[in-house]
């Protein structure tokens, strides 16, 4: 996902997917410096809502498009 999905995702809570499992929503977009670049990073929700996972933000998939 681009930045300005990532964060309309996160903003509208839409489910998402990371290699093949489906997530809740992004319940928080992280920033973090490695070897001197900006990496983004994406906390997922469960679908239960009971953990998280955090993933490079290149690898998720917003399932919709959220409500019409």
């Amino acid at each position: 996902m681009t930045n300005e999905e990532l964060k309309e995702a996160f903003k509208k809570r839409i489910p998402v997917n990371h290699r093949g499992v489906e997530y809740k929503y992004i319940s928080a977009v992280i920033y973090r410096i490695r070897s001197r670049k900006i990496v983004v990073l994406a906390e997922l929700m469960d679908r239960c809502g009971h953990s998280v996972v955090i993933v490079d933000a290149d690898g998720v998939t917003a399932l919709c498009t959220g409500p019409p």
